[in-house]
């Protein structure tokens, strides 16, 4: 090399950042392309079988005052038995912490549909789920953010926009179950 030539390192600094994009570019294809590709082969799809309600005649219900409020319990009652639900008592609800938000709606698995039904009653309720082998009674325990039971056509406008439906009165419901289709 001649005496009093510098060498420069950008060239070679711009190639080397190009065969990084490069590099990068390549790699990125590769990765979407088997993504894709994955995505395109999958013909299996998940349906859901349609949400079939009981008829409140058909749903047993406790009802509990998670509260301080006096009467709320009897008062909620009174709502539901007009409403068409069959009530096997109302009371305070000892032995549990108190219920912060709207409500909990306490079952077992057998009783998810009645469960389901009124969760349309008592929107914003906690839905809590209990061991088989649980107190087999459906519970509502009203918090303290309650304030009413939801009106009939409200639920049946709720319903209606979740795409659910109600049995006919005396027939027997289930949880609505995915099932794969391949």
């Amino acid at each position: 090399m001649a005496e009093g030539t510098v060498r420069r390192p950008l060239p070679a600094l711009i190639c080397l950042l190009a065969l990084t994009l490069l590099t990068a570019l390549v790699w990125w294809r590769v990765l979407n392309r088997n993504d894709s590709h994955a995505a395109t082969n999958n013909t299996c799809t998940t349906t859901t079988a349609p949400v079939v309600l009981p008829q409140p005649s058909s749903v047993s219900v406790t009802v509990l005052n998670s509260t301080n409020k006096a009467l709320l319990a009897k008062k909620t009652a009174a709502v539901l038995t007009k409403d068409g639900f069959a009530i096997t008592s109302y009371g305070n609800d000892t032995g549990h912490a108190p219920v912060a938000g709207v409500a909990e709606i306490r079952f077992t698995a057998d009783q998810q549909p009645g469960a389901n039904l009124l969760s349309y009653y008592f929107a914003g309720a906690r839905m809590v789920p209990l061991a088989a082998g649980a107190d087999s009674t459906l519970v509502v325990a009203v918090g303290a953010k309650f304030v009413t039971v939801a009106a009939p056509a409200t639920v049946q406008a709720a319903i209606n926009a979740a795409h659910a439906s109600q049995a006919p009165p005396g027939a027997k419901t289930t949880a609505p179950v995915a099932t794969p289709t391949c």
